[in-house]
């Protein structure tokens, strides 16, 4: 993706490196970088062109992906 079309909020999906596949909230930019909200006790922090934009959520309200 490109850095002028990530928005705060935007679903997007990880494409590259150890978070790849994942799918998270952008939360805000910092340095170049979108920080994103995986629903874990962390924040990701991934490079723009590692993001490409997620489908809508799939599951029901009050659900999420984990993986165990």
């Amino acid at each position: 993706m490109n850095l002028n079309e990530i928005t705060l909020g935007m679903r997007v999906r990880i494409t590259a490196g150890h978070w790849a596949g994942r799918t998270g909230f952008i939360r805000h930019m910092k340095d170049g970088k979108a920080v994103i909200d995986i629903c874990e006790p962390l924040l990701i922090s991934e490079l723009p062109e590692h993001l490409e934009p997620a489908p809508d959520d799939p599951l029901l309200p009050g659900w999420a992906e984990y993986d165990v």
